[in-house]
């Protein structure tokens, strides 16, 4: 269990500096989960939603879940978060 909370972690760090070299090159979302993907992230660990409900649920409606959906689908990958609708 900790070597696996270990790896999550260093996906994670590694994605954070990935991310600061895309903000440079200014990818677009679907790029962003694209690579996020070739680096091993699990995606449905993560939560983009303003307005999460108590048990981690997405609001679906938020920018952020508006922007995450829409990165999703151009990238042709299916998102994993829990959405409340």
């Amino acid at each position: 269990m900790a070597n696996a909370i270990e790896t999550t972690q260093e996906r994670a760090t590694t994605v954070v500096q990935e991310n600061t070299e895309i903000q440079k090159t200014e990818m677009s979302k679907a790029e962003i989960i694209r690579t996020g993907i070739r680096l091993g992230v699990d995606y449905g660990q993560t939560l983009s939603c303003y307005a999460a409900d108590e048990v981690g649920r997405a609001c679906g409606t938020c920018d952020s879940c508006r922007l995450r959906l829409r990165g999703f689908a151009e990238a042709g990958v299916e998102d994993p978060t829990r959405y409340r609708k």
